[in-house]
């Protein structure tokens, strides 16, 4: 049975989603791993002087650091989509699309620690000899992993025709 939509409605629904970073998670990944960075580079100087240990310490305050520079990188570019989803398949921020005809799985994974969240990617394996799996993380999305799967789901149906 069609269910009866405004023409205004429809072509909404036929445009592509675009998701774009969310500006309230990145300023406050900013926050966190610029406090982190500089606590762990406090701690790796002192350590240094004392062990060896303190190598270890300054190789994870390097990655902190890195962590943050993504945060600031994805801070300059808030108006520019991230990730787009349409009639044609997922464009990725490479410029690489994936049809929905070589899509094997298309997975959302959200991985916690202790209730803490620590990480949101989206996992694409496809049928094409290069690129076997297409990864991309998405944490700082403005996107829920209901809104991905639904809009994945509703571009696959209306590619494969079981949609009216």
């Amino acid at each position: 049975m069609e269910i009866y939509r405004s023409p205004k409605s429809k072509a909404k629904a036929e445009k592509p989603h675009e998701f774009y970073y969310s500006k309230g998670k990145l300023i406050a990944g900013t926050l966190l791993w610029s406090v982190a960075s500089i606590g762990a580079i406090a701690l790796s100087v002192v350590a240094i002087s004392k062990s060896n240990v303190g190598w270890l310490m300054a190789g994870i305050a390097a990655a902190m650091v890195w962590m943050l520079i993504g945060c600031i990188r994805g801070l300059g570019n808030l108006n520019t989509p991230v990730l787009v989803i349409g009639a044609d398949g997922i464009l990725f921020p490479d410029g690489q699309l994936i049809t929905w005809d070589v899509i094997e799985e298309n997975t959302y994974l959200s991985q916690s620690y202790m209730g803490i969240p620590t990480g949101r990617y989206i996992n694409i394996k496809t049928r094409l000899k290069k690129p076997k799996r297409k990864a991309l993380r998405v944490f700082a999305l403005d996107m829920t992993s209901d809104e991905y799967l639904e809009l994945c789901d509703r571009y696959l149906q209306r590619y494969y025709g079981e949609e009216a």
